[in-house]
């Protein structure tokens, strides 16, 4: 008897569960096109188990790990302008705005207060102003963290928590790979919305300056970033990073980026009718 077929499909390989994990990095407005990306994800139903965010990318990846469909979020970020963001901070010393509006945003889009009213494990980074090291924040008010993960020293203001001085994230790491993998996902798919240099053109006020300054800093330490096992980079050299009427075209810029980038995913990932990420092995 020819039993030839038999260990063929004993020895072909099975899907196993895999944890497919979002690495969102910041840049001001240009993070909607992590909403552009999340949009052809959930059009796929291709559904994330973890999600990381910096800066921007912490403001998008809340709405993730509260369920928040990408749609909503963009309507919620078009209609918003800066005084949804923040307001001047008339008696702080220590930054130009105060950016609890951005707070109260975030808790009306997302209708959650704590990390522990999320759907999925989130973390969001900040930086320690007073010890120089990185804050994973993973736990207690929601708010609280986001603000930190995006308060650009000098700018916005920081935010204490816990005995330390919280500033944005951006400044030690720009897309949270290696926190997404100790949320457990053991694929990365990593979203950079900072634009090559020399694309940007020359600044027009301080706030140009400053965060044209966190691109360079960025740069240079994108050799020592751990790498994440795909990264799209959507094309926002065209987008002011604090003008509102540029959302459409970082959304847009998004969902081209995650179009040209999904072949690769799929290649790489095999997903179930349930939208689970597996690997076959």
């Amino acid at each position: 008897m020819n039993l030839d077929w038999l260990f063929k499909r004993a020895r072909t390989p099975k899907p196993v569960p895999r944890r497919l994990g979002l690495a969102l990095g910041g840049g001001a407005i240009r993070g909607a096109a992590h909403l552009g990306v999340l949009a052809v994800l959930e059009r796929e139903g291709i559904r994330p188990d973890v999600v990381a965010g910096v800066s921007a990318g912490a403001i998008v990846g809340a709405g993730v790990a509260a369920g928040v469909p990408a749609a909503e979020m963009y309507e919620a970020l078009r209609k918003a302008g800066w005084l949804q963001i923040a307001v001047p901070a008339w008696r702080s010393k220590l930054s130009m705005l105060d950016s609890s509006p951005l707070g109260a945003l975030i808790e009306r889009v997302t209708e959650v207060c704590d990390f522990e009213g999320l759907t999925l494990p989130f973390a969001a980074l900040a930086t320690d102003l007073l010890t120089g090291t990185q804050a994973v924040i993973t736990s207690g008010p929601l708010r609280e963290a986001v603000v930190a993960s995006s308060a650009i020293p000098g700018l916005f203001e920081p935010v204490r928590r816990e005995g330390r001085l919280l500033v944005d994230g951006q400044l030690l790491e720009n897309v949270p790979v290696q926190a997404a993998r100790d949320l457990g996902a053991d694929y990365v798919l990593g979203v950079d919305v900072m634009p090559p240099p020399g694309t940007s053109g020359e600044p027009t006020d301080l706030r140009d300056v400053m965060l044209m300054s966190w691109d360079v800093i960025q740069r240079a330490r994108r050799g020592d970033s751990v790498q994440p096992d795909l990264m799209v980079t959507p094309d926002v050299s065209g987008v002011d990073p604090w003008d509102f009427l540029k959302i459409g075209d970082a959304y847009e810029a998004g969902i081209a980026a995650m179009e040209g980038a999904l072949p690769h995913l799929r290649a790489d990932l095999a997903f179930d009718a349930d939208g689970h990420a597996s690997a076959l092995r």
